[in-house]
């Protein structure tokens, strides 16, 4: 694994050379262990020491953010500055038992699609078709959490990190941190937690992005653009007019608008590669209107049918002659970043991880998309990489 050296600087610590336990991690990661545990780990991987590592991960000072920041940065140089090049924002839960774990609560769980005890981590993505890499992640830490100060020293949170933040809010920290960086994307993906927040998507616009992200069949919007209605004659008041959604000839449902025009007007077109050969589907976008609570904004609503009759619903602000070839090509590369978790998860170990605290945490998912950086796609190939 001679890309270890590319980071080894990142473990030099007072005079002391942490590489070592890296190499090792990062080779059990890759290796052939069922559990990819500290035991796991050391029990497939010579010369591996469980308490180095253990220390290395959970209480070593080695800066995970830095390690991350060079992931970006060669990430970018791959797949960056091409018309396809992407950046997407994501979430993954990672399931836990007890109370212990940083994070943990019983919350939404993805990956079991209800409530469940649970880590969340949200995770910001470049990619360019079906390569992509993790640049950077935060963990979502629950106002429970972020309430309760014991609590937040027993997992070794830092102080400065001991608040409540919306997963909104953490995307939106670190595409900004993105942009400060200088990556180079045409751009931004994104499912409903994101595209359903209507003040999300404006402050994206605000800062200069282009984005299409997926919505709620109820998400509501207006076909022409929405006006404040006009005071009566004489009337007194304050403040800026509110525009209802529910107002009589307001906005309607995406799912609404998609039955009215969808069958008459939807065309068929090829979106992205499958194991199987092209995906063929029926796309139908229209232009629309969106209202943040400061300004309406013009939106393209673009709905594909899925071949089981499903519909997904993805809201953007791409310009307003996009084709709808090229709209349902960007709708459909979030797929590859739900794709890379779910390999992450069933061949790197990605949710195999036994630490508790902050620390560990967050340099376990530094080594695990390091890796993910080097090796995708890894898709079905997985396992004659993993053997080399």
């Amino acid at each position: 694994m001679s890309f270890c050296e590319m980071f080894g600087k990142h473990f030099q610590i007072y005079r002391k050379d942490m590489s070592g336990h890296a190499r090792h991690y990062l080779g059990g990661l890759l290796g052939r262990a069922g559990r990819k545990n500290l035991q796991g780990i050391e029990e497939d991987v010579a010369q591996s020491d469980y308490q180095g590592m253990q220390h290395f991960l959970s209480d070593s000072p080695w800066d995970h953010a830095a390690v991350m920041r060079q992931v970006a940065q060669e990430a970018d140089r791959e797949l960056g500055g091409r018309e396809d090049s992407a950046l997407y924002v994501d979430e993954t839960s990672f399931v836990k038992k007890g109370k212990a774990s940083v994070g943990v609560q019983r919350q939404y769980c993805g990956r079991l699609g209800k409530l469940e005890n649970c880590q969340v981590g949200v995770f910001l993505a470049q990619g360019r078709g079906e390569r992509v890499a993790a640049v950077d992640f935060r963990l979502f830490l629950p106002e429970a959490w972020a309430q309760d100060a014991k609590r937040c020293a027993r997992a070794k949170v830092p102080e400065a990190d001991r608040r409540h933040r919306t997963k909104t809010e953490l995307a939106l920290e670190m595409i900004k941190a993105a942009r400060e960086r200088g990556s180079r994307h045409a751009w931004i993906g994104g499912d409903e937690v994101y595209g359903n927040n209507a003040a999300f998507t404006a402050a994206l616009e605000d800062i200069g992005e282009v984005f299409l992200m997926d919505v709620a069949a109820n998400h509501r919007v207006w076909t022409s653009e929405p006006r404040a209605p006009q005071p009566a004659e004489g009337a007194r008041g304050r403040g800026r007019p509110f525009i209802r959604p529910d107002a009589p000839g307001g906005a309607v449902a995406v799912e609404a608008l998609a039955r009215e025009h969808f069958e008459s007007k939807a065309r068929g077109m090829t979106v992205r590669a499958t194991a199987k050969g092209p995906l063929r589907v029926r796309v139908w976008a229209a232009r629309v209107w969106q209202h943040d609570g400061q300004r309406p904004r013009g939106r393209w609503l673009v709905v594909r049918e899925e071949a089981d009759g499903s519909r997904k619903y993805s809201l953007g602000n791409p310009p307003a002659d996009t084709t709808w070839e090229r709209l349902a090509f960007i709708q459909a590369q979030r797929f590859w970043i739900e794709r890379s978790f779910q390999d992450a998860k069933s061949e790197l170990g990605l949710a195999d991880y036994e630490l508790r605290g902050w620390t560990g945490w967050h340099h376990h998912l530094a080594r695990e998309n390091d890796i993910r950086r080097r090796l995708k796609p890894l898709r079905r190939k997985s396992k004659s990489i993993l053997t080399k």
